[in-house]
């Protein structure tokens, strides 16, 4: 993850996503982030519904092509050698981006949010205390066992799995609920199916027209 130290404090709480109810996915690498927020997004289409997906570290790839317009988007989301032949160049602008402001990703995420979404990598304190600063975050922690991670291909790195990055969300106390990953993915599409069921019957659940 290139998102870096978080020092500094933004106390003031904008206008534009007050009252929305985002589900947030927390978890650890290969835990399955990206698969459940997939599974949900289905789960949403059976029921007619558009769920939007977010990802904050995603965001400084949207903002670093929109100030190059000789730099494809599509291909540095999606294209790996595409993306390690911009990797210096975005990783300087991430980091010159967040001492700026650590929250420049999450802010500009939240600008252009639509209800309901789903944002696919909650991973700081200052993420979740900003986001409940100005919106309903259901956080939805996935777990999955360290060797069936490892049958997914990971494997234990110290530079990235104690980074901070991957340990400040490990609080349950910070938690709405958790959803485990520990069979196929036929049975966490259950589970997805159930989770969006969980949260749209919430007395407060979000709306599709807004």
């Amino acid at each position: 993850d290139d998102r870096g130290p978080h020092h500094r404090e933004h106390s003031a709480v904008p206008a534009y996503a007050a009252g929305m109810r985002v589900l947030c996915i927390s978890g650890k690498r290969f835990a399955g982030k990206d698969t459940l927020a997939r599974l949900l997004v289905v789960a949403a289409r059976r029921r007619d519904l558009a769920l939007s997906t977010y990802a904050f570290a995603g965001e400084s790839k949207r903002m670093f092509a929109a100030a190059r317009p000789d730099l494809e988007l599509a291909r540095l989301l999606d294209d790996r050698d595409y993306k390690e032949r911009w990797r210096p160049q975005l990783t300087q602008f991430t980091v010159e981006a967040l001492a700026a402001d650590p929250l420049i990703f999450v802010r500009e995420v939240m600008r252009r949010i639509a209800e309901p979404a789903v944002i696919t990598d909650l991973r700081l304190r200052l993420e979740l205390e900003h986001l409940r600063a100005v919106c309903e975050p259901h956080v939805v922690r996935i777990t999955r066992s360290d060797p069936l991670r490892t049958a997914s291909g990971w494997t234990f790195e110290p530079a990235k799995d104690t980074h901070h990055t991957e340990t400040e969300l490990d609080d349950p106390g910070l938690w709405s609920e958790v959803v485990p990953n520990d069979g196929s993915e036929a049975e966490l599409a259950v589970r997805a199916d159930e989770l969006l069921s969980r949260w749209l019957a919430r007395p407060d659940a979000p709306r599709s027209d807004r």
